[in-house]
Protein backbone atom coordinates (compact mmCIF):
# COMPACT_ATOMS: atom_id res chain seq x y z
CA UNK A 1 0.00 0.00 0.00
CA UNK A 2 1.63 3.31 -0.83
CA UNK A 3 2.70 5.99 1.76
CA UNK A 4 0.46 9.01 1.47
CA UNK A 5 3.54 11.65 1.60
CA UNK A 6 0.88 14.00 3.26
CA UNK A 7 -0.57 12.66 5.86
CA UNK A 8 0.63 13.50 9.18
CA UNK A 9 2.94 11.70 10.95
CA UNK A 10 1.30 10.79 14.58
CA UNK A 11 3.39 7.85 15.60
CA UNK A 12 6.38 9.70 15.95
CA UNK A 13 7.40 10.75 19.07
CA UNK A 14 8.77 14.00 20.51
CA UNK A 15 12.83 14.29 21.00
CA UNK A 16 14.25 14.38 24.66
CA UNK A 17 15.06 17.93 26.52
CA UNK A 18 18.35 17.68 27.36
CA UNK A 19 17.96 21.33 29.57
CA UNK A 20 20.42 23.16 28.75
CA UNK A 21 18.65 26.18 27.90
CA UNK A 22 17.46 26.55 31.53
CA UNK A 23 20.93 25.33 33.11
CA UNK A 24 22.12 28.28 31.27
CA UNK A 25 19.68 31.27 32.10
CA UNK A 26 20.07 29.88 35.97
CA UNK A 27 24.18 30.47 35.70
CA UNK A 28 23.67 33.65 33.96
CA UNK A 29 21.32 34.68 36.75
CA UNK A 30 24.11 33.51 39.58
CA UNK A 31 26.57 35.71 37.45
CA UNK A 32 24.17 38.77 37.56
CA UNK A 33 23.72 38.51 41.14
CA UNK A 34 27.03 37.97 42.27
CA UNK A 35 28.29 40.93 40.13
CA UNK A 36 25.51 42.94 42.07
CA UNK A 37 26.76 41.66 45.09
CA UNK A 38 30.25 42.77 44.66
CA UNK A 39 28.75 46.28 43.29
CA UNK A 40 27.21 46.35 46.36
CA UNK A 41 29.41 45.58 48.75
CA UNK A 42 31.83 47.94 46.87
CA UNK A 43 29.57 50.74 47.45
CA UNK A 44 28.38 49.90 50.66
CA UNK A 45 32.59 49.65 52.01
CA UNK A 46 33.92 52.17 49.51
CA UNK A 47 31.18 54.96 50.70
CA UNK A 48 30.46 54.83 54.58
CA UNK A 49 29.66 58.41 54.38
CA UNK A 50 26.32 57.47 52.50
CA UNK A 51 23.71 57.50 55.59
CA UNK A 52 21.93 54.16 54.05
CA UNK A 53 25.65 52.25 54.06
CA UNK A 54 26.70 53.38 57.53
CA UNK A 55 23.98 52.14 59.22
CA UNK A 56 23.81 49.11 57.22
CA UNK A 57 27.26 48.46 58.23
CA UNK A 58 26.76 49.29 62.16
CA UNK A 59 24.28 46.75 62.62
CA UNK A 60 27.01 44.81 60.43
CA UNK A 61 29.56 45.57 63.52
CA UNK A 62 31.98 46.67 60.20
CA UNK A 63 32.57 50.24 61.43
CA UNK A 64 33.92 51.45 64.44
CA UNK A 65 33.12 54.94 66.40
CA UNK A 66 35.12 58.10 66.12
CA UNK A 67 38.66 57.56 68.11
CA UNK A 68 40.46 59.76 70.11
CA UNK A 69 44.04 60.64 69.18
CA UNK A 70 47.54 61.48 70.83
CA UNK A 71 48.69 64.74 69.86
CA UNK A 72 52.02 62.81 69.09
CA UNK A 73 50.31 60.12 66.98
CA UNK A 74 47.60 62.61 65.05
CA UNK A 75 47.38 61.73 61.16
CA UNK A 76 49.63 63.80 58.98
CA UNK A 77 48.45 66.98 57.86
CA UNK A 78 48.61 70.24 56.84
CA UNK A 79 47.68 73.51 59.23
CA UNK A 80 46.14 76.20 57.44
CA UNK A 81 45.01 79.69 58.67
CA UNK A 82 41.75 81.22 58.26
CA UNK A 83 43.04 82.94 54.57
CA UNK A 84 44.39 80.06 53.26
CA UNK A 85 41.30 78.31 54.18
CA UNK A 86 39.36 80.62 52.06
CA UNK A 87 41.99 80.76 49.37
CA UNK A 88 41.77 76.52 48.72
CA UNK A 89 37.67 76.41 49.10
CA UNK A 90 36.34 79.21 47.54
CA UNK A 91 37.61 78.75 44.11
CA UNK A 92 36.07 75.03 43.57
CA UNK A 93 33.52 74.32 41.97
CA UNK A 94 30.41 73.00 43.40
CA UNK A 95 30.83 69.60 42.00
CA UNK A 96 34.64 69.01 43.42
CA UNK A 97 33.29 70.91 46.65
CA UNK A 98 31.03 67.51 46.36
CA UNK A 99 33.56 65.11 45.74
CA UNK A 100 36.14 67.09 48.96
CA UNK A 101 33.33 66.38 51.42
CA UNK A 102 32.41 62.89 50.25
CA UNK A 103 36.55 62.64 50.87
CA UNK A 104 36.38 64.31 54.18
CA UNK A 105 34.02 62.27 55.72
CA UNK A 106 34.75 59.47 54.77
CA UNK A 107 38.30 59.32 56.02
CA UNK A 108 36.97 60.92 59.39
CA UNK A 109 34.84 57.83 59.33
CA UNK A 110 37.36 55.34 59.03
CA UNK A 111 39.52 56.98 61.67
CA UNK A 112 42.19 58.22 59.09
CA UNK A 113 42.80 54.73 58.68
CA UNK A 114 43.19 54.56 54.72
CA UNK A 115 43.83 58.36 53.88
CA UNK A 116 45.51 58.49 50.47
CA UNK A 117 46.40 62.33 51.32
CA UNK A 118 47.47 64.82 54.15
CA UNK A 119 44.36 65.92 56.67
CA UNK A 120 43.59 69.53 56.96
CA UNK A 121 43.88 71.25 60.40
CA UNK A 122 42.62 74.50 61.47
CA UNK A 123 44.21 77.24 62.76
CA UNK A 124 43.55 80.64 63.87
CA UNK A 125 41.83 82.57 66.10
CA UNK A 126 38.24 82.57 66.18
CA UNK A 127 35.01 84.34 68.08
CA UNK A 128 32.15 82.54 68.88
CA UNK A 129 28.73 83.98 67.17
CA UNK A 130 25.91 81.16 68.54
CA UNK A 131 26.02 77.65 69.77
CA UNK A 132 23.24 75.06 69.93
CA UNK A 133 23.30 71.60 71.78
CA UNK A 134 23.08 68.14 70.44
CA UNK A 135 19.59 66.60 70.64
CA UNK A 136 19.36 62.69 69.86
CA UNK A 137 18.43 62.66 66.15
CA UNK A 138 21.69 64.81 65.05
CA UNK A 139 24.52 63.90 63.94
CA UNK A 140 26.51 63.59 67.25
CA UNK A 141 24.26 62.59 70.03
CA UNK A 142 25.82 64.63 73.23
CA UNK A 143 27.48 67.36 73.46
CA UNK A 144 27.62 71.12 71.74
CA UNK A 145 28.37 72.98 68.24
CA UNK A 146 30.19 76.52 68.56
CA UNK A 147 29.77 78.37 65.28
CA UNK A 148 32.38 81.48 65.53
CA UNK A 149 33.75 83.63 63.37
CA UNK A 150 37.15 84.22 61.87
CA UNK A 151 39.19 87.52 63.32
CA UNK A 152 41.57 87.74 60.81
CA UNK A 153 39.33 86.65 57.45
CA UNK A 154 35.49 87.68 58.58
CA UNK A 155 34.51 85.62 55.46
CA UNK A 156 35.76 82.07 56.81
CA UNK A 157 32.81 80.41 59.68
CA UNK A 158 33.52 77.51 61.55
CA UNK A 159 31.18 75.03 63.26
CA UNK A 160 33.54 73.46 66.06
CA UNK A 161 32.31 70.19 67.87
CA UNK A 162 32.76 69.98 71.26
CA UNK A 163 31.31 66.16 71.58
CA UNK A 164 31.12 65.09 75.57
CA UNK A 165 28.60 63.36 77.37
CA UNK A 166 25.27 64.39 79.01
CA UNK A 167 26.54 65.95 82.21
CA UNK A 168 29.45 67.91 80.61
CA UNK A 169 26.90 69.62 78.52
CA UNK A 170 25.52 72.05 81.21
CA UNK A 171 28.97 73.51 81.56
CA UNK A 172 29.24 73.57 77.58
CA UNK A 173 25.92 75.59 77.94
CA UNK A 174 27.35 77.64 79.86
CA UNK A 175 30.97 78.74 78.77
CA UNK A 176 30.33 78.47 74.89
CA UNK A 177 28.21 81.87 75.12
CA UNK A 178 28.56 84.45 72.34
CA UNK A 179 31.18 86.41 72.15
CA UNK A 180 33.93 83.64 73.67
CA UNK A 181 37.12 84.21 71.90
CA UNK A 182 39.02 80.59 71.32
CA UNK A 183 42.53 79.83 69.77
CA UNK A 184 43.81 76.94 67.24
CA UNK A 185 46.61 76.19 67.89
CA UNK A 186 49.37 73.98 65.67
CA UNK A 187 51.16 72.79 68.64
CA UNK A 188 48.07 72.35 71.30
CA UNK A 189 45.27 71.63 69.14
CA UNK A 190 44.72 68.82 65.61
CA UNK A 191 40.68 70.07 64.70
CA UNK A 192 40.19 67.93 61.19
CA UNK A 193 38.04 69.41 58.70
CA UNK A 194 35.13 67.05 57.72
CA UNK A 195 32.78 69.07 56.03
CA UNK A 196 32.98 72.57 53.49
CA UNK A 197 29.89 74.72 52.42
CA UNK A 198 29.91 77.73 50.29
CA UNK A 199 27.36 80.06 51.30
CA UNK A 200 25.07 82.38 49.06
CA UNK A 201 27.10 86.28 50.09
CA UNK A 202 30.64 83.80 49.35
CA UNK A 203 31.55 82.84 53.19
CA UNK A 204 32.64 79.57 54.26
CA UNK A 205 31.04 77.11 56.45
CA UNK A 206 33.84 74.54 57.86
CA UNK A 207 33.04 71.84 60.26
CA UNK A 208 35.68 70.97 62.21
CA UNK A 209 36.46 68.19 65.07
CA UNK A 210 39.28 67.81 67.50
CA UNK A 211 40.85 64.40 67.29
CA UNK A 212 42.59 64.66 70.58
CA UNK A 213 38.97 65.57 72.17
CA UNK A 214 41.19 67.62 74.82
CA UNK A 215 40.26 69.73 77.89
CA UNK A 216 39.36 73.43 77.49
CA UNK A 217 38.93 75.85 80.28
CA UNK A 218 38.04 79.61 80.72
CA UNK A 219 39.81 80.85 83.61
CA UNK A 220 38.31 81.67 86.79
CA UNK A 221 35.20 80.52 85.28
CA UNK A 222 35.35 76.68 84.77
CA UNK A 223 36.33 73.95 82.20
CA UNK A 224 35.20 71.01 80.72
CA UNK A 225 36.93 67.43 78.73
CA UNK A 226 35.59 66.10 75.44
CA UNK A 227 34.69 62.78 74.87
CA UNK A 228 34.24 60.65 71.32
CA UNK A 229 30.88 59.94 70.41
CA UNK A 230 30.02 55.99 70.79
CA UNK A 231 28.36 56.47 67.36
CA UNK A 232 27.38 58.77 65.08
CA UNK A 233 23.84 59.54 62.67
CA UNK A 234 24.38 60.76 59.34
CA UNK A 235 21.04 60.61 58.42
CA UNK A 236 20.03 64.92 59.56
CA UNK A 237 23.93 65.41 57.05
CA UNK A 238 26.04 68.83 56.91
CA UNK A 239 25.85 70.96 57.61
CA UNK A 240 25.51 70.84 61.93
CA UNK A 241 23.97 74.06 61.96
CA UNK A 242 21.40 75.22 59.65
CA UNK A 243 17.74 76.97 59.76
CA UNK A 244 16.72 80.32 61.59
CA UNK A 245 18.89 80.36 64.13
CA UNK A 246 22.25 79.92 61.77
CA UNK A 247 20.20 82.53 59.58
CA UNK A 248 20.39 84.90 63.07
CA UNK A 249 23.86 84.26 63.57
CA UNK A 250 25.06 85.16 59.89
CA UNK A 251 22.64 88.17 59.70
CA UNK A 252 24.13 89.36 63.23
CA UNK A 253 27.80 89.27 61.57
CA UNK A 254 27.81 91.78 58.52
CA UNK A 255 29.72 91.12 55.25
CA UNK A 256 33.01 92.42 55.25
CA UNK A 257 34.85 93.12 51.96
CA UNK A 258 36.90 90.24 50.71
CA UNK A 259 40.76 91.14 51.85
CA UNK A 260 43.91 89.00 52.43
CA UNK A 261 44.89 87.90 56.05
CA UNK A 262 47.33 90.81 57.95
CA UNK A 263 49.00 89.29 60.80
CA UNK A 264 47.93 90.79 64.07
CA UNK A 265 50.69 92.61 66.37
CA UNK A 266 52.52 89.94 68.76
CA UNK A 267 51.28 89.70 72.10
CA UNK A 268 47.66 92.08 71.75
CA UNK A 269 45.40 91.35 74.48
CA UNK A 270 42.07 89.72 72.96
CA UNK A 271 38.80 92.09 74.02
CA UNK A 272 36.52 89.37 74.71
CA UNK A 273 37.07 86.44 77.07
CA UNK A 274 39.11 83.20 76.34
CA UNK A 275 38.34 79.72 76.23
CA UNK A 276 41.91 78.07 76.09
CA UNK A 277 43.13 74.45 76.41
CA UNK A 278 44.00 73.04 79.58
CA UNK A 279 47.77 71.95 79.61
CA UNK A 280 48.49 68.51 81.69
CA UNK A 281 51.76 70.63 82.58
CA UNK A 282 50.75 72.29 85.81
CA UNK A 283 52.08 75.90 85.98
CA UNK A 284 54.41 76.90 89.11
CA UNK A 285 52.44 79.12 91.35
CA UNK A 286 54.59 81.76 92.88
CA UNK A 287 55.06 83.24 95.83
CA UNK A 288 55.63 87.05 95.89
CA UNK A 289 58.64 88.34 97.95
CA UNK A 290 59.41 91.53 99.37
CA UNK A 291 61.94 93.15 97.96
CA UNK A 292 63.42 94.30 101.07
CA UNK A 293 63.41 92.40 104.11
CA UNK A 294 63.62 93.75 107.61
CA UNK A 295 65.26 91.49 110.22
CA UNK A 296 64.63 91.49 113.53
CA UNK A 297 66.27 93.15 116.07
CA UNK A 298 69.60 91.75 117.87
CA UNK A 299 68.05 90.74 121.58
CA UNK A 300 71.76 91.20 122.82
CA UNK A 301 73.72 94.71 121.43
CA UNK A 302 77.07 94.80 121.27
CA UNK A 303 78.38 96.83 124.58
CA UNK A 304 79.55 100.44 124.08
CA UNK A 305 81.08 103.03 126.57
CA UNK A 306 77.89 105.44 127.61
CA UNK A 307 80.44 108.41 127.11
CA UNK A 308 81.11 107.62 123.36
CA UNK A 309 78.29 108.47 121.05
CA UNK A 310 77.10 105.61 119.32
CA UNK A 311 77.35 105.31 115.63
CA UNK A 312 74.49 105.74 113.46
CA UNK A 313 74.29 102.14 111.11
CA UNK A 314 72.64 102.67 108.09
CA UNK A 315 72.08 99.19 106.12
CA UNK A 316 72.51 99.15 102.58
CA UNK A 317 68.82 98.39 100.74
CA UNK A 318 69.16 96.18 97.67
CA UNK A 319 68.00 97.94 94.62
CA UNK A 320 64.89 96.56 92.51
CA UNK A 321 66.07 94.53 89.72
CA UNK A 322 65.58 96.43 86.04
CA UNK A 323 62.73 94.40 84.38
CA UNK A 324 64.97 93.60 81.36
CA UNK A 325 68.07 93.04 83.30
CA UNK A 326 69.82 90.64 85.68
CA UNK A 327 69.49 91.07 89.79
CA UNK A 328 72.20 93.67 90.87
CA UNK A 329 74.46 92.56 93.71
CA UNK A 330 75.86 95.14 95.95
CA UNK A 331 79.77 95.16 96.33
CA UNK A 332 80.53 93.95 99.76
CA UNK A 333 81.73 96.54 102.28
CA UNK A 334 83.76 96.61 105.72
CA UNK A 335 81.66 96.17 108.77
CA UNK A 336 81.83 99.03 110.74
CA UNK A 337 83.66 98.51 114.19
CA UNK A 338 83.49 100.45 117.62
CA UNK A 339 85.89 102.47 119.32
CA UNK A 340 87.43 99.29 120.91
CA UNK A 341 87.14 97.26 117.68
CA UNK A 342 84.10 95.11 118.52
CA UNK A 343 81.90 94.64 115.29
CA UNK A 344 78.71 96.73 115.23
CA UNK A 345 75.88 94.66 114.11
CA UNK A 346 72.95 96.27 112.16
CA UNK A 347 69.68 97.08 112.80
CA UNK A 348 68.67 96.47 109.08
CA UNK A 349 69.16 93.66 107.04
CA UNK A 350 69.75 93.60 103.04
CA UNK A 351 68.04 91.21 101.00
CA UNK A 352 68.95 90.67 97.73
CA UNK A 353 65.70 91.06 95.27
CA UNK A 354 64.46 87.48 93.99
CA UNK A 355 64.89 86.77 90.43
CA UNK A 356 61.12 86.96 88.57
CA UNK A 357 59.74 83.25 88.37
CA UNK A 358 58.78 82.55 84.18
CA UNK A 359 54.69 81.71 84.36
CA UNK A 360 54.34 82.70 80.94
CA UNK A 361 53.13 79.90 78.45
CA UNK A 362 53.30 76.65 77.91
CA UNK A 363 54.18 74.96 74.51
CA UNK A 364 55.02 71.40 73.13
CA UNK A 365 59.25 71.44 73.43
CA UNK A 366 61.28 68.75 71.80
CA UNK A 367 65.22 67.09 72.82
CA UNK A 368 67.58 68.23 70.81
CA UNK A 369 67.20 67.10 66.86
CA UNK A 370 63.68 65.51 67.59
CA UNK A 371 61.43 68.57 66.67
CA UNK A 372 58.98 67.84 63.97
CA UNK A 373 60.43 68.26 60.02
CA UNK A 374 60.80 71.91 59.14
CA UNK A 375 62.70 74.11 57.08
CA UNK A 376 66.17 75.69 58.19
CA UNK A 377 67.55 79.19 57.73
CA UNK A 378 69.81 81.65 58.87
CA UNK A 379 69.22 85.10 59.64
CA UNK A 380 69.55 85.90 56.29
CA UNK A 381 67.30 83.23 54.49
CA UNK A 382 64.35 84.47 57.03
CA UNK A 383 64.56 87.98 55.41
CA UNK A 384 62.46 87.05 52.79
CA UNK A 385 59.49 85.60 55.49
CA UNK A 386 59.07 89.22 56.12
CA UNK A 387 57.15 89.35 52.48
CA UNK A 388 55.40 85.88 51.88
CA UNK A 389 54.72 85.24 55.49
CA UNK A 390 56.01 82.32 57.75
CA UNK A 391 53.26 79.84 56.37
CA UNK A 392 51.91 76.44 57.52
CA UNK A 393 55.60 74.29 58.02
CA UNK A 394 57.96 74.64 60.86
CA UNK A 395 60.44 76.83 59.64
CA UNK A 396 63.39 76.98 62.22
CA UNK A 397 66.32 79.74 62.63
CA UNK A 398 69.92 79.11 63.27
CA UNK A 399 72.76 81.42 63.82
CA UNK A 400 75.57 83.31 66.37
CA UNK A 401 73.44 86.01 68.59
CA UNK A 402 73.68 88.25 71.08
CA UNK A 403 71.85 88.51 74.14
CA UNK A 404 70.88 92.55 74.95
CA UNK A 405 68.00 92.30 77.41
CA UNK A 406 66.21 89.86 79.52
CA UNK A 407 62.68 89.47 81.46
CA UNK A 408 60.89 86.27 82.95
CA UNK A 409 59.73 84.27 79.72
CA UNK A 410 61.73 87.07 76.56
CA UNK A 411 64.71 87.90 75.98
CA UNK A 412 65.81 90.13 72.60
CA UNK A 413 68.60 89.02 70.80
CA UNK A 414 70.89 90.87 68.53
CA UNK A 415 73.05 89.68 65.56
CA UNK A 416 76.51 90.43 65.91
CA UNK A 417 76.65 93.42 63.27
CA UNK A 418 73.60 94.59 64.62
CA UNK A 419 71.33 94.79 61.88
CA UNK A 420 68.74 92.03 62.82
CA UNK A 421 66.45 91.86 65.98
CA UNK A 422 65.52 88.20 67.71
CA UNK A 423 62.70 88.17 70.24
CA UNK A 424 63.22 84.88 72.15
CA UNK A 425 59.46 83.52 73.79
CA UNK A 426 60.46 80.61 76.32
CA UNK A 427 58.11 78.17 77.88
CA UNK A 428 57.38 78.50 82.07
CA UNK A 429 59.23 77.28 84.00
CA UNK A 430 62.64 77.64 81.55
CA UNK A 431 65.45 80.42 82.48
CA UNK A 432 66.25 82.67 79.77
CA UNK A 433 69.76 83.18 79.15
CA UNK A 434 71.76 85.99 81.08
CA UNK A 435 71.98 89.59 79.45
CA UNK A 436 75.52 90.25 77.93
CA UNK A 437 75.68 86.06 77.06
CA UNK A 438 76.18 84.75 73.40
CA UNK A 439 74.24 82.35 72.02
CA UNK A 440 74.95 79.51 69.34
CA UNK A 441 71.90 77.47 67.78
CA UNK A 442 72.63 74.77 65.23
CA UNK A 443 70.24 72.40 63.78
CA UNK A 444 70.05 70.54 66.63
CA UNK A 445 68.79 73.27 68.85
CA UNK A 446 66.84 75.63 66.56
CA UNK A 447 64.60 78.36 67.22
CA UNK A 448 60.78 78.48 65.88
CA UNK A 449 60.08 81.58 64.01
CA UNK A 450 56.43 82.27 64.59
CA UNK A 451 56.58 85.69 62.42
CA UNK A 452 58.88 87.83 60.99
CA UNK A 453 58.42 91.65 60.02
CA UNK A 454 60.80 94.41 58.94
CA UNK A 455 60.53 97.87 61.15
CA UNK A 456 59.93 101.56 59.93
CA UNK A 457 63.53 102.16 60.40
CA UNK A 458 64.39 98.68 58.27
CA UNK A 459 65.26 96.40 60.98
CA UNK A 460 64.45 92.54 60.54
CA UNK A 461 62.52 91.71 63.66
CA UNK A 462 62.18 87.84 63.90
CA UNK A 463 59.82 86.38 66.19
CA UNK A 464 60.90 83.00 67.46
CA UNK A 465 60.06 80.48 70.12
CA UNK A 466 61.99 78.26 72.66
CA UNK A 467 61.46 74.64 71.76
CA UNK A 468 64.13 72.33 72.25
CA UNK A 469 64.81 71.43 76.19
CA UNK A 470 68.24 72.08 77.80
Amino acid sequence: MARDPYKRRTDRQAPPRDGLFGWTVFILLLIGFAFACWIGSYYLFGRPEDPRSYELLKKLGKVEPPKRFELTKAPGGQFLNPQKLYDKYSTMSLLDLENENAELIRAFLNNYASRKRLVTYVIGSYKVTTSQEFKPGDLFPSGMVALAQSKDQPMVFIEHVFSADEKTVPSLQRLLQPGLEFKLERTLDVSAVIHVRKLAEGQLQITCVPLTYGSYQRPGEGRFSLEPPAELNLAPGFPLLQGDKFAAALKSTPVPPRKRLTSAEPGATPAGPQLVRAEETPVPEVTPTPAVAVADVLATPTPVRSSTPRPTVVAALAMPTPKAAASITPEPTAAPVSPEGVPLQPFLQAVATPAKANTGKVWRTYEPGRMPLGKLVGVEGSAELAERGVGSEPVYLKGDFEVRATDANRAVLRTKDGSVRVMVDYPAGSTPPAAKSTINRDGQRPFQITDVRRGADGTLNIYVREITRP
